[in-house]
């Protein structure tokens, strides 16, 4: 006999909460889920999903434990973002949480590289820095021909390649230029592209040589994380696993501890964020994100569960459910509460 189905509108969210709680999935269960329908050959194929994810402590830190595991065995990049320590309401901290995380001279180290031999010529020291002059005297060939070669390969990859924004561009022809230019590094060059990507630079004015015109904010935020995805992928990196804990932005009062503390308002920006996420998801490359939060989650509190933002709510709220199952596949999932799997890293 088919299941039952139950409508999850307001109205008749209280009286069925309970039975929630006992209907949701194995943390085991989702993430081998996870892996073979989404890791495996969706994302390290260029997708990107946004999923949800309710559950207690324990579970969640199995959760991004095996996430971090999973990642890189599949060749994606991963990073771990809590809202008591980045702010979630606003896009370009995320981009810089992430940036922090990357290790941006050995991706344009790895994409200059291969350029190089991609078209021919052999790097002298695979994996290790050289100038131009030792690419030039690796292969016989006059320094000046290879510059040009090379300003040629870098204009027509990463200058030319519109999924990315115009500064984004900029910044990484420049980080894979200076790969061979150490004397150029050493002029400061690098290092405030660094800290303009990691939200660290404090004057835009020294960025002036590089042709940069403006500093990360909530208006480019987005557009720098699609850059960014398309760069890791360029990289040789298949895309990248980010969670974000949110548990933070749930809690209020005596519950907060220590960390940032979101008002009701920074509660709705949090929310307008994933949601903006989810709705850009196409035009990511190779980007999961799994938002984590406890059962405030999905609580009554109009203030801060999904219940204080209609536009999130409707995004990843099934209307009709099972009533003996929940969809391990669904835009949000509630991990089973009576037990708590081994979920141990592949």
């Amino acid at each position: 006999m088919a299941d039952k189905a139950i409508s999850l509108n307001a109205p008749t969210r209280a009286s069925i909460s309970s039975l929630e709680r006992e209907m949701g999935v194995t943390a085991e269960a989702w993430l081998d889920l996870i892996d073979r329908e989404y890791l495996r050959q969706f994302i390290s194929g260029g997708g990107s999903a946004v999923k949800f994810v309710e559950g207690d402590a324990e579970q969640l830190d199995e959760v991004q434990a095996r996430l971090v595991a999973l990642a890189k065995q599949h060749g994606l990049a991963s990073c771990q973002i809590n809202a008591s320590e980045t702010k979630l309401h606003m896009i370009q901290d995320i981009f810089f949480a992430i940036s922090r995380s990357l290790d941006w001279s050995a991706m344009a180290q790895a994409f200059v590289e291969a350029l190089v031999t991609e078209h021919g010529y052999r790097w002298p020291r695979p994996g290790g820095g050289v100038t131009f002059q030792d690419v030039a005297a690796t292969n016989e060939i006059d320094v000046r021909f290879f510059r040009r070669d090379l300003y040629l390969w870098l204009t027509h990859e990463i200058m030319r390649d519109s999924s990315m924004s115009q500064d984004f561009r900029i910044a990484m022809a420049t980080l894979c230029r200076t790969r061979l230019e150490p004397d150029e590094t050493d002029k400061g060059v690098t290092t405030p592209i660094l800290e303009w990507l990691r939200g660290e630079l404090r004057a835009i004015g020294a960025l002036r040589q590089t042709y940069i015109t403006a500093k990360i904010t909530r208006h480019n935020g987005r557009a720098m994380l699609r850059s960014l995805c398309r760069w890791l992928r360029l990289c040789g990196r298949k895309g990248i696993c980010v969670t974000l804990d949110i548990r933070q932005v749930l809690r209020a009062g005596t519950a907060l501890g220590e960390g940032l503390r979101y008002t009701p308002a920074a509660v709705i920006d949090v929310f307008e964020v994933l949601r903006q996420l989810i709705d850009d998801a196409e035009t990511f490359q190779g980007l999961l994100v799994v938002v984590l939060g406890d059962e405030a989650l999905t609580g009554l509190d109009d203030k801060r569960s999904l219940t204080a933002y209609a536009a999130l709510k409707t995004r990843v709220w099934d209307d009709v459910r099972a009533t003996r199952r929940d969809n391990p596949l669904a835009a949000l999932v509630r991990l089973h509460s009576d037990r708590h799997p081994t979920v141990q890293a592949s």
